[in-house]
């Protein structure tokens, strides 16, 4: 131990001598000032530097520091500031460590092991730019000093990764295949993406450890990125030989299965995984994620999706596994099923506004628009501003009749989102149902702001100005629509009726309605058409058939009571006609013109 301590005492030594010589080769200034120490001074400063030296081999760097203070009273030597900088870089005081480092490297400017000292004090204190410097300058001075090419090749890393790169190439040609440097490759270049030359470096490296599973990890990762999964599943095998219970070894395993389109097996490597408490739920959800996203473009992974979502909702009965459910339960086609999924979501995430979305337009695409509107009214408490939740509120108090509150619902939608062509087309809609047929059109004429084509918009418009009595808009909105699409069967059917009810142009409406009833025979809507359109032609028989036909189709409907009414007035069975005028009146007690019929018939 003595010996160890006299060796390390003369190695600082050295440091301090070695100051001394090359302190006749700075500026003359510098060397005059320093050749006028005194021997006496020189050899009080040797003293205290030897004791300074002690106390740093001790661990006593605060006495050491006050030893080499005294010392540099004496004699301004670049080895004292050199022992000093690196006492104070220890103790964490980095601006005093950079003074004293400067100073050593300014009395000895071309000292190595001064100027590396100053370069890893600027990397400390996150100066790169003259960390570079320095480093560079200790390379020009000694193109062999591997610490310099490494610690310049750190500095590269986060801003140049490039530059680190060509460094730690540059030292492996000078040291060969040093497990430090290639680890460093291979992290720039994993990093980077550079997946081949990171599967080239850490081959390198498991040749000189081939046991370091980090390594073997990191290898097999880098086979999956390049879809080599025969040699990923090879060393993963084997490496869970050794290891069977590390769970990175299991999941890349599952990736590498299910790369290979082998659902079943790498489900169930993943369900290790799920079953295993040290997996964060995240991670359990993440893995459900990519079997249902799998699922939706290929059917056969369906039952596969479901059995890994099952095995997690075992122990847990989170919203996003009741998501997911849902999510499967749609693609099977059983949207009841899906429906109570997103129900328990809902309530168990009730913050999550995705989820009522997807909840409301399932309800609404059921057609139970009772729930629907259940549902989207709890959902619009949470989010006032949620454009789909009052969209669906709207339009499904709509299929239920329920004017005033679809106005309100589809009103919020469209301040909301004011350009929305189903929400303009909508609220014009339910406002003509509402007789405030003006501002239905002025909404309308949004719609076709935004889609001037849109068949369905300029349809609802010809229906208004028909309602309207205004003809002669009707009739050129008509025109117009079927300019653009001379095959829509709504379009035809909607003009032969008012041709129809009109009595003109009866040529061109059977016309019209014979084109729609042909694209959809079972109509109610297009049959009562036609047979109306018969009716004014004259042609009892074939109307009586027709609408008789209408109503088995939409029993109760009292326009087409009505309209039956009125073709038997018309073949002279007065009781007939009275009969189906009645069941019309009872059906819908505002029918004015039916009563007023029944009155004159039974006189």
């Amino acid at each position: 131990m003595q010996k160890l301590v006299i060796y390390t005492i003369l190695s600082f030594l050295t440091v301090y001598g070695c100051s001394t010589d090359v302190s006749k080769q700075i500026p003359d200034s510098t060397a005059a000032a320093e050749q006028k120490t005194s021997p006496e001074n020189s050899n009080k400063a040797e003293d205290h530097f030897i004791q300074g030296a002690i106390y740093d081999l001790k661990g006593n760097y605060a006495e050491a520091i006050l030893e080499y203070q005294e010392a540099l009273q004496y004699d301004e030597q670049a080895g004292i500031h050199y022992a000093l900088s690196k006492d104070y870089l220890i103790l964490n005081k980095l601006s005093i460590s950079l003074k004293h480092s400067k100073a050593a490297v300014k009395l000895s400017p071309d000292d190595i092991e001064f100027n590396f000292l100053l370069g890893n004090v600027y990397k400390i204190a996150g100066q790169k730019d003259s960390a570079e410097v320095v480093f560079t300058k200790v390379i020009e001075l000694d193109s062999l000093n591997f610490q310099a090419y490494y610690a310049l090749g750190q500095i590269y890393e986060s801003d140049k990764p490039l530059k680190a790169l060509e460094i730690y190439e540059k030292l492996l040609l000078l040291t060969g295949p040093e497990w430090n440097v290639l680890l460093k490759i291979a992290d720039l270049n994993e990093r980077m993406g550079n997946v081949d030359k990171t599967i080239n470096t850490v081959e390198e490296l498991l040749k000189l450890n081939p046991s370091e599973l980090q390594l073997q990890k990191l290898l097999i990762e880098s086979y999956l990125k390049t879809n080599n999964t025969e040699k990923a599943l090879v060393m993963v095998n084997d490496a869970l030989t050794m290891f069977p219970e590390d769970l990175n070894l299991i999941e890349f395993k599952a990736n590498a299965l299910i790369l290979e389109k082998k659902w079943s097996e790498g489900a169930a490597e993943y369900k290790k995984l799920i079953q295993s408490e040290s997996i964060p739920f995240d991670t359990k959800v993440r893995i459900a994620s990519g079997f249902v996203s799998e699922a939706s473009k290929d059917s056969t992974v369906l039952p596969i999706a479901k059995d890994v979502l099952f095995e997690i909702a075992k122990d847990s009965t989170d919203w996003q596994i009741s998501a997911y459910l849902g999510e499967i339960s749609i693609q099977e086609g059983n949207d009841s099923l899906a429906i109570e999924h997103f129900k328990f979501a809902t309530t168990d995430a009730p913050w999550n506004a995705r989820l009522w979305n997807r909840l409301g337009i399932l309800l609404f695409e059921s057609q139970n628009y009772e729930e629907a509107t259940k549902q989207m009214q709890l959902a619009v408490k949470q989010f006032p501003d949620d454009f789909v939740d009052n969209l669906i509120l709207g339009l499904s108090f709509a299929q239920l009749r329920k004017h005033e509150e679809a106005a309100r619902a589809l009103d919020q939608a469209i301040r909301i989102n004011p350009n929305d062509l189903s929400a303009l087309h909508a609220y014009g809609f339910t406002l003509n149902q509402l007789n405030r047929n003006e501002e239905a059109l002025t909404y309308l004429e949004k719609a076709l702001n935004v889609d001037k084509n849109n068949i369905q918009v300029i349809g609802t418009m010809g229906l208004i100005y028909d309602s309207m009595k205004n003809y002669e808009k009707s009739d050129a909105i008509y025109e117009r629509a079927l300019s653009i699409d001379s095959t829509d069967a709504l379009i035809a059917n909607n003009y032969a009726y008012s041709l129809a009810e009109r009595g003109i142009d009866l040529e061109k409406a059977l016309k019209l309605a014979k084109y729609a009833i042909e694209i959809d025979p079972e109509s109610s809507s297009y049959l009562d058409t036609i047979g109306w359109v018969y009716f004014q032609l004259g042609d009892y028989e074939r109307a009586k058939e027709y609408i008789e036909k209408a109503i088995e189709g939409d029993e109760g409907n009292a326009t087409l009571l009505d309209h039956l009414g009125d073709v038997y007035d018309k073949m002279s069975n007065k009781d007939k006609a009275i009969e189906l005028w009645e069941e019309a009146v009872k059906t819908d007690s505002t029918l004015v013109d039916v009563r007023n019929k029944l009155l004159k018939g039974t006189e």
